[in-house]
């Protein structure tokens, strides 16, 4: 058999469905397997990109997004002290979504319900063999399942991506862990209307502080930094962590900052905590019947803002050249080609974010990037809609 027309998903998060749902529209069945033993729709809060809500679109399930989400089509940039020193207006390239991830994911998984596309858990990878034209995916409860293809969208801690790529099996620790929020309703709203719909960066002499409505019904306000963790720990250590001690060090770092900085900290009960890895390159996304996708493939720091929206169009892509029955192999080839070069480049400017922030500035450096950052502004802002617009020529007809 040449072309696929059964595939097999390994991971149920956001683009393991998503890629499902593409497929399907394709007349490519697929079946997703889960390593959890169930469901897992809780996380922060994240805003889905214009270019990630385009996806969404040709999925038919944009206007649920939205529904579910805030608009925010603009960023602002403030200093400690709470002065406006720039804004980014994107409302011309179609407006992003902020969104609780168990909101988006329970809409992805109402969905693949709707459409009986078969997920099942507790499925955790443990091999991959062909058998003639078919893959074989292997796991740990002993089970075999077969399909023309294989599509890996199981995170940055890829079991497909160590069973394809040894010497890629583990991904890159940065140095930063991601803390985070949900301040209780009703008790540090901002008072600047245009926090409503927007993204909002703080920026003082060290660190970064950022903040936005991510839900209207309820309103909830989240927020979220990423300060330098030298010591990698693993996920039980950093979850052992008390609320409090984690609170309390994020309430050091941004002490006498602007409010509501310090009113959305305080009024947090459960710190959310996440070390960041990244994949900042592969040799290969593909090999034979078998694609990376999403974090699999190219997972970033939250600091790039494209996490979501990259794994979106992931899917779409390769479904695009898998409709055209091409081979799967000729199909991924394409796909990447297409994909990679622009996602290594968020990925690296996503470190570079990070990497920023911790640099110490003294007044003289303050006033001076207070000063500096309108003028880049437009710069940026192209470079943005850039990004966002760079498939567009690739996407009419996706899916």
């Amino acid at each position: 058999m040449k072309h696929a027309s059964q595939a097999l998903i390994i991971g149920g998060g956001i683009g393991g469905p998503a890629a499902s749902l593409f497929l399907r529209r394709a007349g490519i069945e697929s079946r997703i397997f889960e390593a959890y033993p169930e469901a897992t729709t809780i996380g922060g809060g994240f805003q889905i990109a214009p270019n990630g809500m385009r996806a969404l679109e040709a999925l038919g399930l944009a206007d649920s997004v939205r529904a579910a989400g805030v608009p925010s089509g603009n960023f602002v940039f403030r200093n400690q002290q709470g002065k406006t020193i720039s804004q980014i207006d994107l409302s011309g390239s179609g407006s992003g979504v902020t969104i609780l991830r168990a909101a988006f994911q329970q809409i992805l998984l109402d969905e693949i319900g709707r459409q009986h596309v078969s997920i099942e858990y507790g499925k955790r990878l443990c091999g991959i063999e062909y058998e003639g034209n078919l893959v074989a995916a292997r796991f740990e409860d002993g089970s075999v399942e077969r399909g023309d293809i294989l599509l890996a969208v199981d995170g940055v801690n890829s079991c497909a991506r160590a069973l394809i790529l040894r010497d890629h099996a583990s991904p890159r620790y940065t140095g930063f862990v991601s803390l985070g929020g949900f301040a209780k309703a009703g008790s540090a709203s901002p008072a600047d209307p245009r926090d409503a719909h927007s993204l909002s960066f703080t920026v003082g002499s060290r660190f970064q502080f950022g903040y936005a409505k991510v839900s209207e019904a309820p309103t909830r306000w989240g927020w979220w930094t990423h300060l330098p963790q030298e010591q990698e720990l693993t996920r039980a250590d950093l979850q052992a962590i008390p609320d409090d001690v984690l609170r309390d060090r994020v309430l050091g770092a941004f002490k006498g900052w602007h409010p509501p900085i310090e009113a959305l900290v305080s009024n947090t009960a459960k710190v959310m905590r996440t070390a960041i890895y990244d994949v900042p390159s592969l040799p290969t996304w593909h090999v034979g019947r078998v694609m990376l996708l999403g974090d699999a493939a190219h997972a970033m720091s939250p600091a790039g803002g494209q996490g979501a929206s990259l794994a979106l169009e992931d899917g779409m892509l390769v479904t695009k050249f898998l409709a055209g029955r091409s081979r799967p192999e000729e199909a991924f080839a394409r796909a990447e080609s297409v994909l990679r070069l622009r996602a290594e480049r968020m990925v690296k400017q996503a470190t570079e974010n990070d990497q920023r922030q911790v640099k110490e500035l003294g007044p003289f450096g303050q006033w001076l990037r207070d000063r500096m950052f309108p003028l880049f502004t437009p710069l940026i802002t192209r470079e943005i809609r850039r990004q966002y617009a760079a498939l567009e020529p690739f996407c009419a007809g996706a899916a």
